[in-house]
């Protein structure tokens, strides 16, 4: 379209040049518009897809954060149990070797 406006304004005389010239920039300022038309709207939702983005990765951030919480205790857990075993494997393992070695209990034994 344009190059034919172009060939139509160099083919034509003079005397319309300033007509064309107006056609021109009349062209111009339609395709600054075009350009122009819902170009806030877009920004508007590039910045609310950026927003969503970074919220769905602080979300996933805290998500693991929160299965990393669950291991720490269920392994805090086993290793408090881990010491309550060996407290009572040691008392039992103190009473069989005492038993076994002198053959009896003493009566002052702690």
């Amino acid at each position: 379209l344009t190059r034919r406006i172009v060939q139509r304004a160099r083919s034509r005389p003079k005397a319309n040049q300033p007509a064309m010239v107006e056609v021109l920039a009349a062209i111009g300022l339609g395709a600054k518009e075009l350009f122009a038309y819902n170009r806030e709207s877009y920004k508007f939702d590039q910045d609310q897809r950026l927003e969503r983005e970074l919220l769905r990765m602080e979300m996933q951030v805290k998500r693991f954060e929160l299965f990393r919480e669950d291991v720490r205790d269920l392994v805090e857990l086993t290793v408090g149990r881990m010491d309550v075993y060996h407290l009572v494997g040691a008392l039992f393992l103190e009473f069989c070797v005492s038993f076994f070695c002198e053959g009896r209990v003493q009566a002052n034994a702690p």
